[in-house]
């Protein structure tokens, strides 16, 4: 009996180049970032709650997975602090952005990212932006508008301003990771540095409350806030932290566009919420966006010559 090889997974990821790793990996993380939206509806909790037990979680599996080497924190170096403050930065001014303004209002404005990106990554990291990439950012950005029409709120000031705010500091995240001095072993330090930093900011904030309610879970959330810790942020942040040693920082941010894109579309299949068709239309830009962007850029990237791969990986 003849018939064609099944090759596995593992096989076939082994046999890309290690830039289309990267490429897989940071495309795993959108789709697992993505489904935050439907476990967070999910959880009784409000925000903060969320937050700090979702950290708690994905620290532990970060722990267990990669077994990072952890320092005593007078002993961890400036980098892997930068990282572990913007990380947290990111997740908890976002959350609190929510909390202020609408969902599209927030995820709209921290998805200003790669705006930042095209010049640090040329000042820090000597990734110069080509012309597909200034035109990649501003077709992506006309499908993310279309994404949000009649959506995004201009009365809440407070929570704009902190969801543009975390844009910066997402773009400060995905600049420190492309460092020249970051490893494979600083990496995970860093995101299990940032959320203890917010597990243990967010207890005192919500010790402070005085009521345990917001941030006690039954046993539905529970399943819920698993979800989000091991795997929505847990497992996401590891194969992130994978594929970005060998992706440009913008490049990351691009491909990242693609979680508003799903957010979407996880609560439609399982809650019923229709996205209707300006997102669906703003969505099929931004895919279609970047994937052109990919397709184009790997045509003229050669294994030997042009793979993006750190001195140090």
């Amino acid at each position: 009996m003849t018939g064609r090889a099944i090759v596995s997974p593992r096989s076939a990821f082994g046999s890309l180049t290690p830039h289309q790793q990267g490429l897989v990996a940071v495309l795993g993380a959108a789709v697992l970032w993505s489904t935050g939206g439907l476990f967070i509806k999910w959880v009784s909790l409000d925000a903060l709650g969320v937050t700090m037990w979702r950290s708690f979680l994905a620290s532990i599996v970060m722990l267990v997975v990669a077994r990072p080497r952890m320092h005593l924190p007078w002993r961890t170096n400036r980098l892997t602090w930068g990282i572990a403050i913007s990380y947290a930065l990111t997740l908890v001014m976002f959350v609190s952005a929510t909390k202020m303004t609408t969902a599209a209002s927030a995820i709209f404005l921290q998805y200003t990212a790669p705006l930042y990106l095209l010049a640090s990554g040329a000042l820090f990291l000597g990734e110069k932006p080509a012309k597909l990439d200034y035109l990649t950012v501003a077709v992506a950005f006309c499908g993310m508008a279309l994404f949000f029409v009649g959506k995004l709120d201009a009365s809440a000031v407070t929570g704009n301003v902190l969801a543009a705010a975390s844009g910066i500091t997402l773009a400060a995240m995905f600049t420190l990771l492309r460092a020249p001095g970051c490893g494979p072993s600083t990496r995970p330090e860093a995101m299990v540095l940032g959320n203890f930093i917010l597990v243990f900011g967010l207890l005192a904030v919500n010790l402070g409350r005085g009521s345990s309610e917001p941030f006690t879970p039954d046993a539905r959330d529970m399943a819920g806030l698993a979800f989000l810790g091991v795997v929505q942020i847990g497992f996401a942040y590891l194969l992130f932290s994978y594929g970005v040693a060998y992706v440009q920082a913008l490049e990351a941010s691009l491909i990242g566009m693609l979680e508003p894109v799903l957010n979407p579309v996880w609560v439609f299949l399982f809650l019923g919420e229709s996205p209707g068709w300006w997102a669906v239309l703003g969505g099929a830009i931004i895919v279609g966006a970047v994937t052109v962007r990919t397709i184009a850029t790997e045509r003229g990237r050669t294994d030997a010559s042009e793979a993006v791969i750190p001195a140090d990986i």
